[in-house]
């Protein structure tokens, strides 16, 4: 199978015709207004436009982490290996704004002949293949790699052990950006006493860049890993930084299944996509229909024989040896996009999962500020040794003195002004859908975090287990957020402002932000719809939003059982203390009317309101498998915490009955001045210390009660 090769575009002169007359002045004239095309390298064009990668200004350094861990998962996640990461990012030069960033992992490691062009050569890349993943031009290593090039003098160090090769190897590397080529200042394979990399495989990455770290930009960094850490809660992650040494715990050794590569689907083929698939099998005895059958997925044999009759081609099917044209090829690709297919495969994508997104969800890590937390000196004093222990561990690099410096500096000299906490929700709850977005198959996942630790709303986003920051005003998963109604919830506005909100006057539109609640949408695809090329917000395109919405409400009414029970806990909680209020008054009449003294009554109506108002929690909230009550811990280092309480207990609202006691002290006054017999009863019990009073609330014994009064009613009409 060929394809016909297009004649180049070409000035002919012919023979007689003669050059016209040279003139000079017309000739300056033409210089002057002469169009000069130039051409650039890739690096040089991704340099000039660094917005198109996410670099721009504030955010060098944020990319910059953003893009080494985002490496390090994918090595990891591709040969199903728990990732262990540790980087570090602390002040180098601090008068010239030079940052020392360096980064390592246990992934595959990179082949020692193929390092300098992954490393320093832009559009080189293992990721241009129909496949989710988390990158999407490839080139965000190459990007770290040029601007410590461009902004500073230091070479790129780079350590790597791959899983093909036993050695290990050491590069000095600089990036050509005129040329778009690595220069290698020096390489060697490094001895295992001076080794780097501790496990079989693994790559590591030290630069140094020039940057102004904000601190919205510094708070952005610390969001990025802790939010990395709850989508992927089987990496242990280990950072860095001036303001000391964090580390994110691995909660499970459950991974996703890793993303396949798989065929384009027919409905998104063009000219290039079918020439590409005809080049690949060129020089081989194979017909057309049979490649557009190996090239495209859902598209059988049968169906592209009709596709190419249909295409109106004057040819033998069975023919092997046949040239097509861009024309001919066109036709095909028109009968193409009319032609409907089955909906393409889902199999192939690595969503995150129930299982390991309600753990991340259940132990949520953030980094926080010391100033508003109260730790002991006994747990400062650990943390400290921890971080001293785990500073020496990173600290291998002893050859290269400006380095070795600069972290020996750091070690024991951390400030404590940050630390890690573990954020533990009472109910999380889990939903998803698969649908097909621009023709390629999209998987939806939502979840749900309400109560105990958190104490306020959360919006997470996440393409591709890729946790988005910045522009979330623009993104869909806001717009939802914001057209779900909170009627699903089963309160209404006005109950939410009540209950939840701190700010009682508020008049915001969005009442979903005052309550307690973390929401997450991940979205998971071999195409992202991205808006901008900086991967930092999601277009509504297609059925996404609906997909999306449908997901959020589906939640909503999940949490809708535990919101009501909270709401009844309220007003249980206000009778309370309003019956408390008026007891002693109560108590006070019936003593001074029955002339007892030094009475019971009090700690009995006390200890009866205590019985009704402090009964156990049920053991979940509903019978849904999908919605979590984090009455378990989630592994052994976590203390589970009790359901929304009195007393620190959780009140069973379902089971508790109502309370009758302004009825009971009622029928208590009635009787204790007309019922003789009840009135001795009581005198008794006021002399017996150990005796207390009960009210019942049997039926058998209410209905008694009621004849006793109709009795009394009737001896004084006679």
């Amino acid at each position: 199978m060929y394809l016909k090769s297009l004649n180049p575009a070409s000035s002919v002169l012919k023979k007689d015709e003669q050059k016209p007359p040279i003139n000079t002045q017309q000739t300056a004239k033409m210089d002057k207004h002469k169009i000069i095309y130039n051409k650039k390298a890739e690096s040089e064009f991704f340099v000039d436009n660094s917005a198109l990668a996410g670099f721009t200004g504030e955010r060098i350094l944020y990319m910059a982490v953003r893009e080494l861990i985002e490496n390090a998962l994918d090595s990891c996640e591709l040969f199903s290996i728990l990732p262990s990461i540790k980087i570090s990012l602390k002040t180098f030069d601090q008068s010239n704004d030079l940052w020392v960033l360096d980064c390592e992992d246990n992934g595959t490691g990179i082949s020692s002949d193929k390092l300098p062009v992954a490393v320093c050569s832009f559009l080189t890349s293992a990721k241009y293949m129909e496949k989710q993943q988390r990158g999407l031009f490839g080139v965000g290593l190459k990007m770290v790699a040029a601007f410590s090039t461009k902004d500073t003098d230091f070479p790129i160090k780079v350590w790597s052990k791959s899983m093909e090769e036993s050695d290990e190897y050491y590069y000095e590397l600089r990036t050509d950006i005129g040329t778009n080529k690595p220069i290698v200042l020096l390489k060697k394979q490094v001895n295992k006493s001076e080794s780097h990399i501790d496990g079989p495989s693994g790559f590591r990455i030290r630069v140094v860049l020039r940057a102004r770290l904000v601190p919205i930009t510094k708070n952005k960094i610390y969001d990025y890993v802790t939010q990395t850490s709850i989508v992927n809660p089987y990496a242990f992650i280990t950072f860095e930084t001036d303001d000391g040494m964090f580390s994110f715990d691995r909660r499970t050794s459950i991974m996703p299944t890793p993303a396949k590569e798989i065929l384009p689907h027919p409905s998104d083929m063009d000219l290039q996509t079918l020439k590409k698939a005809i080049s690949k099998h060129s020089g081989q005895k194979i017909t057309l229909p049979k490649i557009l059958c190996y090239s495209f997925q859902k598209l059988s044999y049968e169906k592209a024989k009709e596709i190419i009759s249909n295409s109106d081609l004057d040819f033998d099917l069975k023919d092997t040896k046949i040239s097509f044209s861009e024309h001919d090829l066109i036709k095909i690709v028109n009968i193409c996009k009319k032609t409907k297919f089955q909906n393409p495969n889902t199999d192939h994508l690595s969503p995150i999962g129930q299982g390991i997104l309600t753990i991340g969800m259940m132990s949520e890590y953030t980094i926080v500020s010391n100033k508003n937390i109260e730790t002991t000196s006994s747990d400062n004093n650990k943390r400290d040794a921890m971080m001293v222990n785990e500073a020496k561990k990173l600290n291998h690099d002893k050859e290269d003195k400006n380095f070795s410096k600069t972290e020996t500096s750091n070690i024991g000299a951390s400030k404590p002004n940050f630390s890690v906490r573990v954020l533990q929700p009472v109910l999380t709850a889990y939903t998803s859908r698969t649908g097909i977005i621009n023709n390629r198959p999209t998987i939806i996942e939502t979840g749900l975090a309400y109560g105990g630790d958190i104490n306020s709303f959360k919006l997470y986003r996440f393409a591709n287990k890729i946790p988005l920051l910045y522009d979330e005003g623009s993104d869909v998963a806001r717009e939802v957020v914001s057209e779900v109604e909170i009627n699903k919830l089963g309160i209404t506005k006005k109950q939410a402002k009540e209950q939840f909100s701190t700010n009682k006057e508020s008049k915001r539109d969005r009442v979903i932000e005052v309550l307690p609640i973390h929401i997450f949408f991940h979205i998971c695809s071999t195409k992202i719809p991205y808006k901008t090329a900086g991967k930092e917000s999601i277009a509504s395109e297609g059925e996404l939003k609906s997909y999306m919405k449908s997901c959020l409400s589906e939640l909503y009414r999940k949490l809708s059982t535990q919101i009501r029970k909270e709401l009844k806990l309220k007003e249980a909680e206000n009778k309370m203390k309003l019956y408390k209020h008026y007891l002693p008054f109560i108590v006070g009449a019936i003593t001074d009317s029955l002339g007892i003294k030094n009475s019971n009554l009090d700690d009995s109506f006390s200890s009866l309101i205590e019985k009704h108002l402090t009964k156990k929690p049920p053991t979940g909230v509903g019978d849904d498998d999908n919605v979590v009550n984090n009455s378990e811990p989630p592994h052994s280092g976590f203390v589970p915490k009790s359901s929304l309480s009195l007393s620190n207990k959780a009140v069973d609202l379902e089971k508790k009955k109502k309370l009758t006691i302004s009825k009971n002290f009622k029928d208590i006054g009635d009787k204790s001045i007309k019922n003789t017999e009840l009135n001795k009863t009581l005198s008794n019990s006021s002399s017996n210390s150990n005796a207390s009073f009960v009210v019942s609330d049997k039926p058998k014994e209410k209905e008694r009660r009621h004849k006793n009064d109709k009795k009394i009613k009737n001896s004084k009409k006679n």
